[in-house]
């Protein structure tokens, strides 16, 4: 199957200024859905995937198709930081 086509989907909560949760652990094929709970804006900045700027309720989503550690930060916000660990 195609990356994606079988993979699971994963749900991180931006919210008082931080990611939760701040560390997954996802497969080669999953999706991150990145939402936004905060009034402020924010973005996902990380190597390889960006998003643009999402206001509170509104989100990004992004297809991880290859193994690796994926440190990410809010570019408005660079104190904000994640990371997704792709097996």
């Amino acid at each position: 199957p195609e990356a994606g086509a079988l993979g699971k989907t994963y749900d991180v909560t931006i919210v008082n200024f931080a990611f939760s949760p701040v560390a997954l652990d996802i497969k080669i094929g999953d999706k991150v859905v990145w939402t936004n709970q905060d009034s402020a804006p924010h973005n996902i900045a990380g190597s390889g995937f960006e998003s643009r700027a999402f206001n509170k309720g509104e989100g990004f989503s992004f297809i991880f198709d290859s193994a690796g550690t994926y440190d990410y930060i809010c570019d408005i916000h660079p104190y904000m930081k994640g990371k997704i660990i792709v097996e």
